[in-house]
């Protein structure tokens, strides 16, 4: 089982600095999801690669291969926050899929593209404040000479507050005050 952090321990402990990344546990919520044009990309079902749109065909450029059809896959940047502070989340599609109340990333094209800029904002919104235990890994990384660390979701549940209830309680007991 991987420790429990807090986003304020990401900083302080330096996690995802080290020569391999950090894995722990966040319990947080999120508290918003980057809705731009960078939430989905195209991709191969039968190898997740990125593909493009040529013509009404879409083009695997890694097999070289052209496909009727293609599906969405989530990169989601999220905020989570807990009571120490909030940081940025990376998700991808799975996980992804939990974020989004259960939506695949087409579905949530189809909306955007079927009912409406506020039914796909809608989505986002509904998303927002679901309190979560966050499975992370974090590792830094350098981009255009800035390094910051990265923490990508690798598991994601919702927070079973009866079985929190008992973690905070023998967190109580183990530093003697109840």
């Amino acid at each position: 089982r991987d420790p429990r952090k807090t986003v304020a321990a990401i900083k302080d402990e330096n996690l995802g600095h080290g020569d391999k990344p950090d894995y722990f546990t966040l319990r947080g919520w999120v508290s918003f999801i980057k809705r731009d044009g960078t939430w989905c990309y195209t991709a191969n079902p039968a190898n997740k690669k990125k593909v493009i749109e040529n013509g009404d065909k879409w083009l695997d450029e890694s097999t070289g291969t052209m496909l009727d059809q293609c599906e969405r896959r989530y990169i989601l940047g999220a905020v989570a926050s807990d009571h120490t502070g909030s940081t940025w989340l990376s998700s991808f599609n799975d996980q992804g899929i939990k974020l989004m109340c259960g939506k695949t990333a087409d579905e949530l094209y189809e909306i955007q593209n079927s009912s409406g800029d506020g039914a796909f904002q809608g989505v986002f919104q509904e998303a927002n404040f679901m309190p979560y235990v966050f499975k992370l890994r974090a590792k830094s990384e350098t981009w255009q000479d800035e390094t910051r660390v990265k923490c990508v979701i690798q598991e994601l549940e919702p927070l079973n507050f009866k079985t929190g209830s008992a973690e905070l309680l023998q967190m109580i007991h183990a530093y003697g005050v109840a």
